[in-house]
């Protein structure tokens, strides 16, 4: 590994270790579809559980697959730009509890809000990475999630697949152009 000394240095450690971020999207991708066959098996509520709960399991999911699948260490220890996306991930977190929230009141918010709070917590691994397509993904996942919460789409049951097919379709991307550049 190479030292981390400058913000280029560590946004390279970062697109090593975790693949250009790519396994991430396509875990959360995944837990996505597990809570879109949930939601029209069970409803909202368990499939808003399946959601939150799987979500915790991300990050280490996507350590794992790093580490054992694509044979990368961890990040240097001393990378700053870990903390940048651990930081979105908390903000993130209060999206997901105001989602909760309005389970009872409104069902039909849970997961549009849940995909708008998903989708902003990527803008901060624009900086973290040094990727500008997660402004992209970003940026799509909020809209969505603000389409589908002011009735501007009404995509029902399928609001779900279309999240877990955009993040598995950019995580592709993402590994497949950090799989390319790799020595």
């Amino acid at each position: 590994m190479a030292p981390v000394n400058t913000i280029e240095d560590a946004q390279r450690d970062l697109r090593r270790a975790f693949v250009g971020g790519g396994p991430g999207l396509i875990i959360s991708g995944l837990f996505w579809l597990v809570a879109g066959l949930m939601a029209t098996a069970r409803g909202v509520g368990p499939a808003f559980v399946i959601l939150f709960f799987t979500g915790m399991l991300i990050f280490p999911s996507a350590m794992v697959v790093c580490r054992f699948a694509f044979g990368r260490s961890p990040a240097e220890a001393r990378n700053p730009m870990g903390r940048i996306a651990l930081e979105s991930t908390i903000a993130m977190i209060g999206g997901l509890v105001v989602a909760w929230l309005l389970l009872p009141l409104r069902p039909d918010w849970v997961f549009p809000i849940s995909a708008i709070a998903v989708g902003t917590h990527f803008f901060a691994f624009r900086s973290a990475y040094g990727d500008i397509r997660f402004w992209l993904l970003g940026t799509l996942l909020t809209a969505l999630g603000f389409s589908e919460l002011m009735g501007m789409t009404s995509m029902g049951g399928t609001f779900l697949y279309w999240v877990a097919a955009l993040e598995i379709a950019f995580g592709l991307w993402f590994m497949r152009r950090d799989l390319r550049h790799s020595p």
